[in-house]
C-alpha cells in the first residue's frame, strides 16, 4: 500500500477500507486524539510520537456540531488531560448533547488544582484511570509503563473518591501468562470504593516489545477468565450506562459486557485485532479534519507504518 503522509503535525494519513464526513457520522462511539503531549512513555501506547501538538479548540467544536446525532466521545492522547482546554472539550461536547469519557494515567488526579476544577464541572462524564499494574506489585507498572508508579495510581484512585467523582472507569492491558491477577485486584479494588467505580475494562494487549511473540487473549478467552471468577449465569451480555457492543452479526463481536452487581459493568475488549479492525461501532476523528475512519483499522495501519518506517514519520514537518 502506498503510504501518503499529511501535513498535520501528528501521525500520518493512511488511507482505510472506509471513510466517513462527520456530516454522516455512522459511529456511535468516536475517538479523538486532543493532544499529543504526555506525561508518561508506556510500552504499551498506540500513540508513540510525542509532541506539544493540540487539538484546536474551536475545531472540535465546530466537530460537534456538525455530528448528525449524539454520539459518545472517547478524548484520548497522549495524556488527554494535558491540553491546555481539557476542561473545555467536555463543556462543548455536552452542550451539543453529546456523552464523555476521557482516558487517563491518573497522574493529574494527584494535583489538587486540577481535581477541584473536574470536581466543579457541572455536567456528566466518565473519568478514565489506566491500572495495568494492578493494586500491589510496581514491577508490572515498570515492565508495562517504564515507571515505578503504583503508589501514584493508587492515590489516583483515592483522590477520584475524596473529590466524589462518582463516574469513573478503571482499566488494564492483560497479557497472556503475566499479569492475570490484576483481574482480582481491580475487582476489590472496585468493591473498595463502589461508589466511584462504575466501568472496569480489561483488552488484550498486542503483539509489541517483549510480548510480540506472545498471543494476545481474545474475547472469548477473556470472558472464560471471568467466568472463573463469577458464577457463568453471571457473565451475560448486558449494558450499564449505554456503553455500546457490537455483535457477529453486525460485523463486530469483539466486546463483551456484563454485569456482576447493578453498580458495576465489566467489558472485555479484544484489542486491534482482525476481529475489532470491523467494529462498525467505533470511528476515530482524523487530526485536523472532519472526517473519520474505523478506530481499530486506523490504529492497526498506522501502527504498522510506524513500525516500518518510523524515521521518516517522525521527522514530518509541522
Amino acid at each position: 500500500m502506498k503510504k501518503t503522509v499529511m501535513n498535520l503535525d501528528t501521525l500520518p494519513y493512511i488511507p482505510c477500507s472506509v471513510e466517513y464526513k462527520v456530516d454522516n457520522n455512522p459511529y456511535k462511539n468516536i475517538y479523538v486524539d486532543i493532544t499529543m503531549r504526555c506525561d508518561m512513555d508506556c510500552n504499551y501506547c498506540y500513540n508513540p510520537l510525542r509532541s506539544k501538538s493540540d487539538m484546536d479548540i474551536k475545531h472540535f467544536e465546530e466537530v460537534c456540531q456538525r455530528l448528525p446525532q449524539p454520539v459518545d466521545f472517547k478524548l484520548l492522547g497522549g495524556e488527554p488531560t494535558m491540553h491546555p482546554n481539557f476542561f473545555e472539550f467536555i463543556k462543548i461536547a455536552k452542550s451539543y448533547g453529546h456523552s464523555v469519557f476521557f482516558a487517563s494515567n491518573g497522574l493529574r488526579y494527584n494535583n489538587p488544582k486540577f481535581m477541584d476544577k473536574l470536581r466543579a464541572l457541572d455536567v456528566t462524564y466518565v473519568a478514565g484511570l489506566s491500572m495495568d499494574g494492578g493494586t500491589t506489585n510496581d514491577e508490572f507498572y515498570n515492565t508495562m509503563n517504564n515507571r515505578y508508579c503504583l503508589d501514584k495510581k493508587l492515590e489516583a484512585m483515592h483522590n477520584l473518591h475524596i473529590y466524589g467523582i462518582k463516574r469513573v472507569a478503571l482499566s488494564a492491558i492483560i497479557i497472556r501468562g503475566y499479569n492475570e491477577q490484576v483481574i482480582d485486584e481491580l475487582l476489590s479494588l472496585a468493591q473498595k470504593y463502589p461508589d466511584n467505580v462504575k466501568y472496569i475494562h480489561f483488552r488484550s494487549a498486542a503483539k509489541t516489545g517483549r510480548w510480540s511473540e506472545t498471543e494476545p487473549y481474545t474475547q472469548a478467552e477473556l470472558r472464560r477468565l471471568l467466568e472463573e471468577r463469577y458464577p457463568k449465569e453471571v457473565v451475560v451480555q448486558k449494558n450499564l450506562l449505554q456503553e455500546i457492543y457490537c455483535t457477529p452479526e453486525e460485523g463486530g463481536d469483539c466486546c463483551f459486557r456484563f454485569r456482576p452487581n447493578r453498580k458495576l459493568q465489566i467489558s472485555l475488549i479484544e484489542f486491534a485485532s482482525e476481529k475489532s479492525q470491523c467494529c462498525p461501532k467505533r470511528g476515530k476523528l482524523l487530526p485536523g479534519t472532519f472526517r473519520l475512519q474505523p478506530f481499530y483499522e486506523n490504529m492497526v495501519k498506522v501502527g504498522d507504518v510506524l513500525a516500518e518506517d518510523f524515521g521518516e514519520i517522525a521527522t514530518v514537518t509541522v
